[in-house]
């Protein structure tokens, strides 16, 4: 799948993530370290964090979910 957000491309393929700034490979590693650096280097740009909302909203609830239960 690849995504594009004005000068950068983030191409996700099975686990694996790579991304481009222009013709310049900046990021090649594990998928979701790619999102994240997607978003980095867009300043977590809500367009960004649309396309990754699903994604996004998957790594969120543990999280949640383990603070609730601290306070708890």
């Amino acid at each position: 799948m690849v995504y594009e957000f004005k000068d950068y491309v983030y191409v996700h393929n099975y686990g694996e993530g790579k991304l481009y700034r222009g013709n310049h490979l900046i990021f090649k590693g594990n998928a979701w370290s790619g999102i994240c650096q997607f978003l980095n280097y867009t300043n977590n740009a809500p367009e960004v964090r649309e396309m990754f909302k699903a994604q996004l909203e998957q790594r969120e609830k543990p999280k949640y979910a383990q603070n609730e239960r601290q306070t708890k």
